[in-house]
Parts: C-alpha cells; sequence; structure tokens
C-alpha cells in the first residue's frame, strides 16, 4: 500500500470520531515498540495501536451494538 492511501485511511478513520462523546481513554503499553490507545466513546470504542516504525496507527472500531 501506498503512503498517501495509507495516511487516508488513517484519517478516515479518525473522522469516525466526529461527533461522538468521548467518555474514556486508556492507553496502554504492548511492548517496547508498541503501545495502545482505547478510546470509549458513547456509541462504542476505537482502539490505535502504535508502533515505533509505522507511519501511521492501526485502528479498530468496536460498536457497541452493531
Amino acid at each position: 500500500m501506498e503512503i498517501n492511501e495509507h495516511m487516508q485511511e488513517c484519517q478516515e478513520a479518525l473522522q469516525k470520531l466526529i461527533g461522538k462523546t468521548i467518555v474514556d481513554i486508556r492507553f496502554k503499553p504492548q511492548n517496547s515498540d508498541c503501545w495502545r490507545l482505547y478510546i470509549t466513546t458513547d456509541s462504542g470504542k476505537m482502539v490505535m495501536t502504535f508502533c515505533k516504525d509505522w507511519m501511521c496507527p492501526v485502528v479498530e472500531h468496536r460498536n457497541k451494538n452493531p
């Protein structure tokens, strides 16, 4: 995947937070090179995994009730 395509995907994933109410944020290290940010909103959870060598985090959306 091209860098610009990956950056666009990251931007689109983050835009899913717009309009939602953030109710909790937690940070957990995975190891010395990676960590996770858990963002809980009124409609579900977004998990962002960051690693030292990555251009952009991997984003997962976990909805409360699909």
